[in-house]
């Protein structure tokens, strides 16, 4: 199989994933996007499975899809690293960087910053730690890792900390639902729904609201994004998604403004790091966060 599947086709596979439409992916890669669906579809093919449905706004992973494309990001970036190290000519003049984080961040910004570190620094190997979510934070009291990125508020062993990106939350309602005609729903609005999050969602969740802010019944499911917007879909309750991930919504469900008091309810991400670690390769990636988040 490895033999009929061409590299290039991989990272296509990825663009298409990040822009969701084959246009707009072919822009990226100066690529005619009729040429690049077929390349997509070659690849289905050659994997046996549907890793893309096509829709009217243009493409989304599949719940299997969202699973393969999850692990060849984590596959690329290490190969990226073998060939860095190739490169570099010895092993020993390289630099190392450990990183953690939980599933949820590393499989989305966290994840292209890291990428693009890797690839203006290729001195630094850099490997990833996914730490159980709420507390990934606990692995910088021993040598584990260097630098998490996190997007918990609560954490207060110390460390130095650099505040990254933010994300503004949406809610995702079944097309059929009495709050799709809405436009903008208030959080209060979501007391009498039932609140579909992953793993590690309601820790977020409720540090982005603050204390004393009333949630709504919440359901933890260990699933894909795309398989619980597809609950969603069917009426099994409402979700939350960063409103830059709109275009991953499935047909049957909308996606809306969430507003709590009327301002939008944010996410916070922080890269977090203690201040007596010697790593040379620290000081580095913390430069290199600051020039790319500094705007």
């Amino acid at each position: 199989m490895r033999s009929s599947i061409q590299l290039a086709t991989l990272n296509y596979a990825l663009v298409v994933a990040e822009e969701g439409s084959f246009l707009r992916a072919s822009r990226r890669t100066g690529i005619d996007h009729t040429a690049l669906s077929r390349r997509i579809r070659d690849l289905e093919y050659a994997v046996g499975t549907r890793i893309f449905h096509r829709h009217a706004r243009g493409v989304g992973p599949t719940p299997v899809g969202e699973r393969f494309l999850e692990r060849l990001r984590s596959v690329l970036l290490e190969l990226d690293n073998t060939l860095t190290l190739a490169r570099s000519g010895t092993k020993d003049d390289q630099e190392k960087l450990s990183i953690g984080s939980n599933g949820i961040i590393l499989a989305g910004r966290a994840l292209d910053a890291i990428i693009e570190f890797g690839q203006s620094h290729p001195n630094v190997t850099v490997s990833l730690t996914e730490s159980p979510y709420p507390s990934p934070e606990a692995a910088l009291g021993t040598t584990q890792v260097d630098v998490v990125v996190t997007s918990s508020s609560r954490f207060t062993g110390g460390a130095f900390e650099l505040t990254l990106w933010k994300d503004t939350l949406a809610v995702v309602v079944a097309s059929n639902h009495p709050l799709a005609s809405r436009s903008v729903i208030e959080w209060h609005e979501l007391y009498q729904e039932t609140l579909l999050v992953r793993r590690g969602e309601a820790f977020q969740l409720a540090d982005a609201v603050g204390r004393g802010v009333q949630l709504p019944p919440i359901v933890e499911h260990h699933v894909s994004a795309g398989i619980l917007l597809r609950l969603v879909g069917n009426g099994l309750g409402v979700a939350l998604i960063h409103d830059r991930d709109v275009d991953s919504v499935p047909h049957d469900a909308v996606c809306r403004k969430l507003r709590l008091g009327g301002k939008p309810i944010q996410i916070s991400s922080l890269a977090r790091w203690r201040p007596d670690n010697a790593n040379p390769a620290l000081p580095t990636f913390i430069s290199f966060l600051r020039d790319r988040y500094s705007s």
